[in-house]
Order: structure tokens, then C-alpha cells, then sequence
């Protein structure tokens, strides 16, 4: 059985014989129907690969996408979402966790990398991380859903986003996508600075959070590997 990760990749190959036209036609169907949350990810890109394959036998026969899928692309997928059938719970858990692993990994990475270098090269702030365990627990929690928020909104935002006859200029679309993401820093730091001092005192060397940070890099490429492999 083909992969998940070969059936992308088949997609990207195939993609590059299409006319101009039928690419920009065919990338807003891509882009709707590879959003919509939720969905087999396995049936959802057999499905984008078997619409790539419809665009490019009719493109040999003379003909565009548009003339394929009719004027309604936005009803034409709606109606073909539907009929793909829902994500097993198993796949979305290992996929959620996944995620959550490489944000902690870099999150506790780059803190530590940081944290250290100011200290050690510069006599800046501390070498030790001092931290309550339950205010730690909070934030790690707090910062999780914000992500999740922060992925949702930017899924919706580029969703919402095709199938548009007059695009948005490309100087509003990074300026939309700018307030998205300074809001969504704004609301992690808020979170750090408001959370108050919860449970156990607790202290490491700073440093060992970049070690922390690696070895949750290393569990989430576990997690990809499974997800690979189905």
C-alpha cells in the first residue's frame, strides 16, 4: 500500500506537467479539500492524486480543469469531502502528539540554547532555570492550546482564502498573517507572564533544557516514523 508521505510526493511530481492554468485551478482544489480537518489523510490524498490524474488526461485531450470540474469548484469539493471518511482516532492522537512533541522539543530547545549563551558569553540572567512545577504544568498546557488555535486559524484563514476571483494582495496577505502570528506570541507571553506560583520550587541548569529539547526532537521523529509507516 502507498503512503501517505509517496502519495504527496507522487502528487508534487505529477503536478509540474500542468499548464499554467490548470495548476492554478487545480492547487485551489488541493488546498480546500487537503484542509478540511478531520478527514482520512490516506483517502484524502488518493483522492487529490485521482483528481491530478482527471486534470491531466483531459489536459492531453485538449481541455482545461475548469471544463472537467465545472465553474463550482468550491461545491464540487464540498461534495467530495463528504464522502471521505473520518480520520481514525488513532491516527489523529499519534498526529496530535507528534506535533505537540516538536513544539515542546523547540520550544525547550531554543530556551536553553539561548538561556545558556546569554549567561555563559555574555553574564547575562542565570545559569540555573528556576520554575514551580504546577505553574510549569499550566503553561505547558496553556501553550499547547494556543497552538492548536494558532494551526486551526491559519488553516481556516488559507481555506477561506481559495477559490477567490479577486485575490488579496500579497502585501495584505503577509500583513494578515503577520497580526496572526504577533497576536499569537502577545498571547504566549501573556500566558507565561500571568500564570502565578504554583506548586514545588524547582531548578535545572538551563543548558539541560537544550538536552530536554533533543531528546523530544527525537521522540516525535519516533512518532513521524509510525505515521510513515502506516
Amino acid at each position: 500500500m502507498t503512503t501517505v508521505q509517496e502519495l504527496i510526493q507522487l502528487n508534487n511530481t505529477k503536478r509540474s506537467q500542468l499548464t499554467r492554468e490548470n495548476l492554478k485551478y487545480y492547487e485551489e482544489m488541493l488546498l480546500y479539500i487537503r484542509f478540511a480537518s478531520g478527514r482520512s489523510e490516506q483517502q484524502t490524498e488518493e483522492l487529490l492524486l485521482e483528481l491530478l490524474e482527471h486534470v491531466l488526461q483531459a489536459q492531453q485531450e485538449g481541455r482545461t480543469a475548469a471544463q472537467v470540474f465545472g465553474d463550482e469548484p468550491k461545491a464540487y469539493c464540498e461534495e467530495l469531502i463528504g464522502e471521505i471518511p473520518g480520520e481514525t482516532r488513532k491516527n489523529q492522537l499519534l498526529f496530535s502528539a507528534r506535533i505537540t512533541l516538536l513544539f515542546l522539543a523547540v520550544s525547550s530547545f531554543f530556551s536553553g540554547i539561548a538561556g545558556a549563551g546569554m549567561y555563559y558569553l555574555f553574564h547575562i540572567g542565570s545559569g540555573q532555570t528556576n520554575f514551580h512545577i504546577g505553574s510549569a504544568l499550566i503553561v505547558v498546557s496553556m501553550d499547547v492550546l494556543l497552538l492548536y488555535l494558532f494551526i486551526m486559524t491559519v488553516l481556516r484563514w488559507v481555506k477561506a482564502s481559495t477559490f477567490k476571483e479577486a485575490k488579496p494582495k500579497k502585501g495584505l496577505e503577509v500583513l494578515q498573517f503577520a497580526g496572526i502570528s504577533t497576536l499569537s506570541v502577545g498571547l504566549f507571553v501573556a500566558v507565561l507572564i500571568i500564570t502565578p506560583d504554583l506548586g514545588p520550587a524547582a531548578s535545572i541548569p538551563t543548558l539541560y533544557l537544550a538536552g530536554i529539547g533533543i531528546v523530544l526532537y527525537i521522540i516525535s521523529l519516533l512518532f513521524k516514523r509510525r505515521e510513515i509507516s502506516r
